[in-house]
Formats: C-alpha cells, structure tokens, sequence
C-alpha cells in the first residue's frame, strides 16, 4: 500500500492480509514486571471495582428493567450508560485470555444482558420501549449506535480470547440488526457519535464476514453529507459538515473526530482505500503538528465541548435540548 512513499513504513496495515498483524494472545508471554503487575491489579482490583459500581448506580439494572418491561420509570444513566457495561465486558473479556478465570463473571453479566435484547437483535435500554422514544429517533444524541458497537468489540474480545461464547452470539445479533436497517435501502444516517465503524471492521476481521466491513465502509462514506441535524455547535461537532474525504483537519468534538478516523482507518486498510487513508492521514498530521500539547493532550482550546478546532462551533438556532457530555 503506497509503497513508493517515504512514509510507507510507518502506514497502517491490514490486519486480514498485509505483511504486519498484531501478535496473538497466545503468542505473547508476561512473566514479571511492571506489566504483569498490573495486569492482577486489573483482575484482582480494577475490574471489580467498575462491576460494583455499575452495579450501585443502576447501569446494570438498566438491563434487567428493561426485560421486565419496568424500564421507562426505573431507568438510571444518560442514553450512552449501556455502553459503560460492554466497555467492562470488553476489558473482562482480553483478560481473561490471559488464562485467568473471569469466565464465570462474563457468564453472569451475559445473562443480565441477553434477556434484554429483542428478537431481531436490537439491543439498547433507552430507546424502543413503551414510555420511551422509538428505535434510532435521535441519531444525533442517542447513542445506539455507538452503544451497539462498544458491545459488538465485547464480542470481538470474547471471540478472540475464549472463542465465540454467548456474548459473541449477541452482539453479532446486534451487528446483523445494524446492518439490515442502515443497509443499502435502509435508514440512510449515521450515528451522532462514531464507533460503530470501527466495530464493525473488527467483527469483519473476527468472523471474515463481508458484509460488516462493507457497512462500516458505507458508514464512514456517508458521514458528512449533513444527514443529521444542525445543532447550537453547528454540523462540525460531530463530523457530518463535509465528507470525510474532503477534510484538511480533525474538527469538532475531539473524541468524535478520533472515532470516525479510527474506524476511517480500519475501513482504509481493510480495502485498500487509499485515498481515504490519505485523507485521513492529512488529518492526522494536522492534528499532530498544530492542536496536539505535550501532554497528548488533542484540541485546540477549550469551547463548548473538548473541540478538536476552533472553528467548529458556529452558532445557530437553539436546538429542542442541550448537548450532552460526552462519555469518557
């Protein structure tokens, strides 16, 4: 890919196919120091620590409310919180492909999850049940998508370190749900906040099936066509003012913008786009060389949310609720 290129040493590969891949779990041995270290504080301390506390604040219940059909009074979080559970999952999930026995946790937080989802795999406790508003009704502050892939990378890591379980099963149920309504034909938006390409892209490495790649493709090639709603912080907030393709720089909202070039990657190398991957590129080193601080810290100032300009942010008319924080 671009091989005649200078920079061609340092471009990303594809994972599938390229000379490069990341090693394996299996291929990898910690045996002591400062890594090993931490990976029993993770096992022994952190991830009970963040099982408790989704516990104490309802993340969890969420899930079992809603297959009680309880969940439009008894809900608690803001509309990413399922999110937070499949983040922990994920991480449940790499390290117990290290050989340690978190099997019985992932099996006990599975069964609070699967109850949840419906028949045709949409699975997200805020939206789509009596009292609450329906399926993809908010694409620019909802979340499901991005929901739906942070669970679809839970299933990914099970799959890569114990094989396909039962949290693999559903989130490729909700990756076929994704892909038969924002298919070709289907509902032609994209998430307010990217992450569901990404995903995709990696389930489509995992299970070597086409179809997540091709709509993680169709994803990133949609965005920026103005689809979703114009807000207070303008279009640019969540990177649906220009094509992607087009872009000199990383715009708006700074974990948004990191999302979308991340899955814009993943989809690059995946189909030898090279024009996207040079865009995203150019991007890239724009961000690196003029909002980028010492601390790694990326944007360029403080302005209505962590923005990765300062142009991003242009005022409209009010929009019918306030922007939400995004999820760390």
């Amino acid at each position: 890919m671009r091989e005649n290129t200078a920079r061609s040493s340092v471009l990303p590969v594809a994972p599938t196919r390229g000379r490069l891949r990341p090693l394996g779990l299996d291929e990898v041995r910690i045996t002591g120091g400062f890594w090993a270290e931490r990976r029993n504080t993770n096992e022994t301390a952190t991830l009970g620590h963040c099982r408790d506390w989704m516990e104490r604040v309802g993340w969890t219940g969420n899930f079992r409310a809603a297959a009680e059909g309880r969940i439009h009074r008894d809900r608690r979080g803001r509309e990413f919180a399922d999110s937070e559970l499949y983040k922990l999952l994920e991480a449940m999930a790499w390290q117990s492909g290290t050989g340690t026995a978190l099997d019985a946790d992932i099996a006990a937080l599975t069964e609070v999850i699967a109850p949840a989802q419906e028949a045709d795999g949409y699975l997200n406790t805020a939206f789509g049940r009596p009292g609450q508003q329906p399926r993809y009704s908010d694409l620019e502050w909802g979340h499901e998508l991005y929901c739906q892939g942070h669970l679809i990378q839970a299933g990914v890591a099970q799959t890569r370190a114990r094989g396909v379980g039962e949290l693999a099963k559903i989130a490729r149920r909700a990756a076929d749900q994704v892909c038969a309504t924002f298919g070709r034909g289907g509902i032609e938006g994209v998430c307010g906040h990217p992450e569901i390409e990404t995903a995709l892209v990696e389930l489509a490495r995992a299970t070597g099936e086409q179809r997540y790649l091709d709509q993680a493709a169709l994803f990133v090639d949609r965005r920026g066509h103005r689809t979703l709603a114009d807000i207070e912080f303008g279009r640019a907030y969540y990177q649906d003012d220009m094509p992607l393709r087009e872009a000199t720089a990383l715009r708006g909202h700074a974990v948004r913008a990191r999302y979308l070039a991340a899955g814009a990657v993943d989809v690059a190398v995946e189909t030898g786009d090279d024009d996207l991957l040079a865009a995203v590129v150019r991007q890239w080193e724009a961000a690196v060389a003029r909002r980028t601080y010492l601390t790694g810290g990326m944007g360029s100032h403080h302005r209505d949310e962590p923005s990765a300009t300062t142009s991003c942010c242009r005022r409209t008319a009010p929009t019918r609720r306030p922007a939400p924080a995004s999820p760390p």
